[in-house]
């Protein structure tokens, strides 16, 4: 393999006599937040979820670290690569910090470890473990709670970081916010990201590249000024079009 962090080689996927998508190969580079765009149904989610064996594709192979993924114990895996998805998750019955901690607990870490982790990363998603992290999930506004979603994928310090509509479910000064703080909170933590929304101007205030999805197949994959100055087709244009406001080349 070519040393990327995740890449797809032919894979599709169908639901019965239903096709979802057909040979898609994608590469992630390191370091990269590569975001899968789309129209509702395209197959995104399920592509991204292939990473983690969530979802099994008909053919193709997925790859980690240059490793196939079929070839993985599924909980091992997981445990490998963070996950992170709209409405969190968070276990209701533990504090903050335990939900923060919960991988490298699973995973082994002595408690000090995994507190101090744990604590690292509520900071730099922007939460006080001393004022949050006994609370429960409950206590917390749904930025709040999001960011300690984040804080928890992160915590087990993965090579590839999953998120699937990560800020869909928070208020939209929130989700502004958490979008304008992601780019800075990835590069800080050097994780490699493939991000799954399907708002344009999230899209392209995030990604470093864009895969758009749509009609069965892979139908352009570059950056976000790439896509907006060459679409390359109608189904690309017209995802694009009319968003242009406020977006100046740059994230």
């Amino acid at each position: 393999m070519n040393g990327a962090p995740v890449s797809f080689r032919g894979v599709g996927k169908s639901y019965g006599p239903t096709e979802v998508f057909r040979d898609v190969s994608l590469d992630v580079a390191p370091g990269e937040i590569l975001v899968l765009l789309g129209p509702s149904g395209c197959g995104k989610t399920t592509l991204l979820r292939m990473v983690n064996r969530l979802a099994t594709p008909d053919a193709g192979e997925v790859f980690v670290g240059g490793r196939n993924v079929g070839g993985w114990d599924p909980v091992a895996l997981r445990r490998r690569v963070g996950y992170a998805i709209q409405g969190v998750g968070l276990l209701p019955h533990l504090s903050v910090l335990e939900n923060a901690a919960l991988v490298p607990r699973l995973l082994g870490w002595p408690p000090a470890r995994r507190r101090e982790r744990a604590s690292e990363m509520l900071r730099l998603t922007g939460l006080d473990p001393a004022e949050v992290g006994s609370r429960r999930p409950a206590a917390l506004s749904g930025g709040q709670q999001q960011r300690v979603g984040v804080a928890r994928a992160l915590a087990a310090e993965p090579e590839v970081l999953l998120m699937d509509e990560p800020f869909g479910a928070t208020d939209p000064i929130s989700r502004r916010r958490l979008v304008q703080e992601f780019r800075s909170l990835v590069r800080r933590v050097g994780a490699t990201v493939l991000f799954v929304t399907h708002d344009v101007a999230e899209a392209f205030r995030i990604a470093d590249r864009i895969a758009v999805i749509g009609g069965g197949r892979l139908r352009q994959v570059g950056t976000p000024e790439e896509l907006h100055d060459a679409p390359s087709d109608s189904l690309v244009r017209d995802l694009i079009s009319g968003w242009d406001s406020g977006w100046n080349g740059a994230p």
